[in-house]
């Protein structure tokens, strides 16, 4: 199985390399918004879980970039939590040997406060921390963390990455009505930005708008989403929807791909991304356009979302 995927068009991250080095939904935690759906094994153990030979990975990361001349950061992202696999410091090691495109690693922050974490991530450069709640409640309702994870471990492990990291840090809050959009729970989030260090580039406000597997997740209004981010500070963004005419043609042949598939017959993000050999989040990215566009429908059967091709 390759690690590569990519590279996708990303709100965030403009043309991104995708580097998926855990297994499918092996995290740290089980949150409620996730596109990939339930996590399926939850552990904070590190390890190797992937085979990966370094030589033929250069060569491969030659060959993505070669072809990919517009590359604007390489990703460690995926199907899990990219901070379990100890040998991310390794991997970032050799794309400096082969690219000076920025590396990023978008991670939950749930690892951030055990050892050696942030020593294996520090040489990156741009970290993405997700900060989805402001006290531990909301932590255990929104994330289900693994019972080793706290709010405070993870609050010591933001603040020790902010004092040793040198690159650009961002985080990124998952905003969802009637879970953590209160005025009460903006004003502990608030509290807790200006106590965190300056050091922060970015915060990036962010909504549930890709397929997930609960039901009942609703955005909040665009006054409740511009409150929030005036509370928040000028660092704050609300993340907004990748432009049309930076579409590519490689990522429309996908979306058409996905398109004739839910022509011929309900498909869930699983099938596409089995039927295409694609990436699960290639997958959702194209299903998410096609959303946009109106051009598919979904429905559930048996707490499952399938799409289909409008009439």
């Amino acid at each position: 199985m390759s690690i590569f995927y990519g590279p996708v068009l990303s709100r965030r991250f403009g043309f991104s390399l995708g580097l998926d080095i855990i297994p499918f939904k092996i995290c740290v935690y089980d949150c409620l918004y996730c596109q990939l759906g339930r996590t399926t094994k939850k552990t904070i153990n590190r390890g190797h879980y992937v085979e990966i030979d370094i030589k033929k990975f250069k060569v491969g990361l030659k060959e993505k970039i070669e072809t990919n001349p517009d590359l604007d950061y390489i990703t460690f992202s995926g199907s899990g939590e990219p901070t379990l696999n100890n040998d991310i410091r390794r991997l970032n090691h050799a794309i400096k040997e082969v690219t000076d495109i920025p590396v990023v690693v978008l991670t939950s922050g749930g690892l951030l406060g055990f050892d050696d974490v942030i020593n294996d991530i520090k040489e990156v450069d741009l970290i993405k921390v997700s900060l989805d709640a402001p006290n531990q409640k909301l932590l255990d309702k929104i994330n289900r963390p693994h019972e080793e994870i706290t709010f405070e471990k993870n609050i010591k492990g933001l603040k020790k990455l902010l004092d040793e990291f040198g690159g650009k840090i961002w985080l990124e809050i998952m905003i969802m009505s009637k879970i953590n959009d209160s005025e009460e729970t903006i004003g502990e989030f608030s509290k807790l930005l200006k106590n965190l260090d300056t050091r922060i580039e970015k915060i990036h406000i962010n909504t549930p708008v890709r397929p997930t597997e609960s039901l009942n997740l609703k955005i909040p209004s665009k006054k409740k989403l511009d409150y929030i981010k005036d509370s928040f500070g000028a660092r704050a963004e609300i993340i907004g929807n990748v432009r049309k005419d930076k579409i590519t043609k490689e990522i429309k042949e996908i979306e058409d791909n996905v398109y004739q598939l839910a022509k011929r017959r309900p498909v869930t993000i699983k099938d596409i991304s089995n039927s295409l050999g694609i990436n699960l989040n290639q997958s959702i990215k194209a299903v998410n356009n096609l959303l946009g566009e109106e051009k598919i429908g979904y429905r559930f059967r048996e707490n499952k979302r399938y799409y289909f091709k409008k009439e």
